[in-house]
């Protein structure tokens, strides 16, 4: 690593992928919109597996594209961070993909707890259960970014990426 750039802080991550996970959202919004409006023009039923698959893939396009040009999404631009390997290389697509798909993963387990609050899916019977799980998941991603010396969350290790905070511009 360059003595110019230093892992990126935990916050400034939390906040990048904040704004990218609006992005995320509403891309996934205007996804599902076409699928409603297509399937229903063509008379198709609702498939929940392929709208999974498609929204997926369409995370997946969204940041790989941003990782392999620069290493930067929008949110990752905002807060001057950058993903790439640890000789400063960027990425590829199969990183990109292996990266994308441990982020979900991971986001996913924090997520849930908040999903279980919802009458529907808190009444089911495996939901204490799903609940446990995700927290253990989302308290090892946390610990282990706060503890590695790089700051390298799970999709990280899994992809052998690590992201840095760029310095200022000179103006």
């Amino acid at each position: 690593m360059s003595e110019t750039v230093r892992p990126a802080p935990v916050w400034r991550r939390l906040a990048a992928a904040i704004y990218d996970g609006l992005l995320l959202v509403a891309l996934w919004m205007v996804t599902s919109l076409f699928d409603v409006m297509i399937r229903d023009a063509v008379k198709l039923a609702r498939n929940f597996a392929a709208l999974q698959i498609l929204e997926f893939s369409i995370g997946l396009l969204f940041f790989g594209w941003f990782w392999i040009h620069g290493g930067q999404t929008l949110g990752m631009r905002v807060w001057r961070l950058q993903v790439r390997r640890p000789d400063g290389s960027p990425l590829r697509w199969p990183i990109a993909a292996v990266r994308y798909s441990v982020m979900i993963l991971t986001w996913t387990a924090v997520v849930v707890p908040a999903l279980m609050q919802s009458p529907q899916i808190a009444s089911h019977v495996h939901a204490g259960k799903a609940t446990a799980v995700s927290v253990i998941i989302a308290a090892i991603a946390a610990v282990m970014i706060v503890l590695d010396s790089r700051k390298r969350a799970l999709c990280d290790w899994a992809a052998g990426t690590e992201v840095v905070e760029l310095p200022k511009k000179a103006a």
